[in-house]
Parts: C-alpha cells; structure tokens; sequence
C-alpha cells in the first residue's frame, strides 16, 4: 500500500500511478490514475482450486475537489475465477460508494454544502448533474432517518407553516434550548396523534405551547400524559390589535373618502402601538381622538386594547389577579355593537380559559416566538430550494453539519444534538460559521411585534 495515497485519497489499498489535468463539456479537472495494491487471493476459499485472472473492473469515482479544481480517478479492480466451482472474487476498496461512484468523503462534503447550498451551486462545483447531488442528499436522509434522533424536549413548541407546492408542515420546536426538534407534512388531528404516539419519551413532555388551534387539545391529551397545553400570548394579544382595527375601519366607512385616507394613514399604525412606545406626536393623535365626538370610539378602542395587553403586563406573577383582570376588562367593554370584536376577544379567552391562563402556571415564560422565527428560516429554506420537496426541505432544516459527519464517518448512532447545560443547540453548532450563515439573523430577528403581537408572515 502507498502511505503516499492513503494521505492524499484516505483509501487503502492502492497506488497512484498518473496526476493530470483533464477536460470535460469545457471544465477542467484533476484526473488520477489509481492502482489496486490490495492482496489478491491466489486459492478458491470455496473448494481450493487455483483462482486465474479474469480481467479487470474499471471504476471512475468523483472525489473531493483538489487545487480548486474538480477530481476524478480511474481504478481497475482486478477479477479472479475458479474454473472448477465457479467462484467468482472481485477487489474491493473501502471508503467509496460504488452505485454513486463517489468516495465517502465526497458523499460527506456533499452532504455538507448541500445543507447550505443549492443542488446546482453543489453539482457545478463537483461537475456532476444537479439530479446526481440531490440523490446523494435524498439518500442521505433515508440511509439516516432512523439514526439522527433528537432528545425529547419537556417544553414544546407547535406552529404551522404554508409552503407553496407542499401545503400545510407544522414545525416543532425545543422551547426550553432554542431548538427545531422535528417538521410534519399536515396539520390535521390524525397526523399529529400518530406522530407524537410514536414519539420517544412522550411522558418526558410537560408543556406544549402553540396557537387556538383545537384539535391540539385531543392530540395532546392523547400522547402526552404529563403535558399541559398553553396558548402563545401572542396569538391572544393580537386579537386585541384586530378588534382596535375593526372599530376603524366601521368609522372609516361613515367617512368622506379624504377623512377616511387621512385617518388611516394617520391612526392604522399608532393605534395598535403600546402606550409605552408612542412617540409625543402618536401619544397627541391619540389626546385629539378623546376630544373629537366622531374619533373617540377610537381612543376607546386604544384603551381597551392596552388594558387588555396590561392582564399580561400587570400580572407576570399572579395567576388569580390576570383573571380578575380580564373579569374586568370583559366588563369595561361598552355595550355598543361598534365594539364587538372585543366581546368576540373575549368569547374567545372564555373558550380557551384553561389553556390560556396556564401561561402562568408554566416554570419558565412560555412563548412560540421562537418557533415563529423557525418558519421564517424553513421558508427561506424553501424559497431558495424553489419546490425542495417535504423530505429534502426537512433534511436541509433539521440536519447539520456535526450530525452528518458522525453519521457518515462513524457510523454510529447519534442521539441529538446533545443539550448544553446553557445556550442555543439550533441547527448551528456554536462558533461554526462554516454551519450556517443565518445565525445571526435567525436567532436576533423575528416574525413578530413583542409588544402589538402582531405576527409578520
């Protein structure tokens, strides 16, 4: 064996015997001629008879680019036959995937890029086909899909995501360590039951928390014996900034076409703004809205929207004295039916009481934020890939670059990604910049308004 070659190409049992530059549809690449090395045995194993030659079997494999040029190399696998039984030896060399006829170490890098890349930024680089890249990367996935898991978080987060070409994926997160933990193909009842039925250490689960979407409950209920479901206060709180909006527009219809521009340009936006944020010229709108008999159901509307946010804001610590404030609030809403998307708000806290006001009960300040700033990263993803399929945009989301080398180059199960005692174990690892280049923006930005809770999509 040539130390030489096993430094160079990672494969044993072989010689490089040629290194030239070769050319192929215009590209240049770095062409070998490689030569098998291995033992070659000269007795059948099956009735001892003498082996012959029986000519050769030549292989083109695709390795990891060198002097930022594409490689390939040519190797042929000698043949050995037994006249008398039959037998039939063939070389072999480890470290190559001969149906690819790619070496492991390419499959890994191409594995890699392709978690970051485009198929066809990929296949460029490696000059093979884009359908050749995205057969690596799909075999990947199905190879491994049993292998990767991930450890079972105690605080989940649940939200959907619409993908055109794929419909609804619901997207689950790790709340409690800033993780994506899985993505589904639908969102109806059946589906999430039979998943998280299946689901490792489904007791392990305390806490869900997600949007009013009901069939939650029974799915919950169901697979999660020890879980309690909280509603994002969010997806509560943004109904409040609705109902504001919804006595505007009733106001804006009784107006004059220039009345109803101006009070829209002037009042949409600093209306569902906090009264902790407005500006002396936002907090002066909404002084002249109390004093103008026509605008005052508007400053009413503001009010009540602000009182609403306050059942959170006031009362982080008491579980009893938010509901009394919400007791409250339901009363103070006037009985006019300009303002009935407030009592509908408040049908709908009725409705989802339990779910909601266990917010307070839940050990740490639960939240879907970060699951909102997931979809907006798998959308990305998505956009990009334009018409990815579920199985490659759920590999390129939820596989990262350390799961993928354990997986390939070890070969063993990996159990992940391993939970730090502190920080986030995303699809990024740490200081990797060579992970991920969104991590900046994916962890610092959001796809939501923390203090309107309005959510951008």
């Amino acid at each position: 064996m040539s130390s030489s070659a096993k430094a160079i190409l990672g494969i044993e049992d072989c010689e490089i015997e040629t290194v030239e530059s070769q050319t192929k549809k215009g590209r240049t690449y770095t062409g070998m001629n490689i030569r098998y090395a291995g033992k070659v045995p000269e007795v059948c194993p099956e009735c001892g008879e003498k082996l012959y030659k029986h000519g050769t079997r030549p292989i083109e494999l695709t390795d990891t680019p060198m002097g930022g040029q594409p490689c390939r190399w040519m190797v042929n696998l000698p043949r050995r036959r037994c006249v008398k039984c039959g037998y039939m030896w063939k070389a072999s060399l480890t470290g190559i995937d001969e149906d690819r006829k790619i070496t492991d170490r390419a499959m890994l890098d191409i594995t890699e890029k392709a978690l970051r890349n485009t198929f066809s930024a990929v296949a460029d680089e490696y000059l093979l086909s884009v359908n050749t890249v995205k057969n690596v990367f799909v075999d990947f996935i199905n190879n491994n899909r049993k292998d990767l898991r991930f450890v079972t978080p105690a605080f989940i987060g649940i939200d959907e995501i619409k993908i055109k070409k794929l419909g609804e994926v619901t997207v689950i997160t790790d709340l409690e360590h800033r993780t994506l933990f899985d993505m589904l193909l639908g969102r109806n009842q059946k589906t999430l039951t039979e998943y998280f039925m299946n689901l490792a250490d489904r007791d392990k689960v305390f806490w869900v928390c997600s949007d009013m979407y009901r069939p939650f409950e029974k799915s919950i209920a169901d697979a999660m014996p020890n879980a309690r479901w909280a509603i994002d206060h969010f997806h509560v709180v943004m109904k409040a900034n609705e109902a504001v909006d919804a006595v505007r527009r009733v106001l804006q219809s009784t107006m004059k076409k220039t009345d109803r521009i101006k009070t829209k340009r002037g009042l949409a936006y600093t209306l569902k703004t906090r009264a902790k944020h407005l500006t002396l010229e936002e907090a002066n709108k909404i002084r002249l809205c109390r004093s103008d008999k026509e605008l005052q159901p508007l400053a009413i509307a503001f009010d009540l929207k602000e009182d609403f946010f306050n059942i959170y804001d006031e009362n982080k610590t008491s579980k009893e004295a938010a509901q009394e404030a919400f007791r409250k609030w339901e009363e103070s809403i006037p009985p006019d039916a300009l303002y009935d998307k407030f009592r509908d708000l408040a049908k709908t806290v009725h409705n989802f009481y339990e779910q909601i006001f266990n917010y307070w009960d839940c050990p740490i300040q639960i939240s879907n934020g970060y699951t909102e700033c997931t979809n907006r990263l798998i959308r990305e993803n998505s956009t990009r890939g334009r018409g990815y399929s579920f199985d490659i945009l759920r590999g390129r989301t939820l596989y990262r670059k350390t799961n993928v080398k354990n997986l390939l180059m070890s070969g063993m199960v990996t159990i992940g990604p391993a939970i730090p005692e502190t920080g986030p174990v995303f699809h990024y690892e740490g200081g990797d910049s060579d992970d991920y280049d969104d991590e900046e923006e994916l962890v610092a930005g959001v796809d939501f308004d923390p203090d309107t809770g309005e959510i951008f999509e």
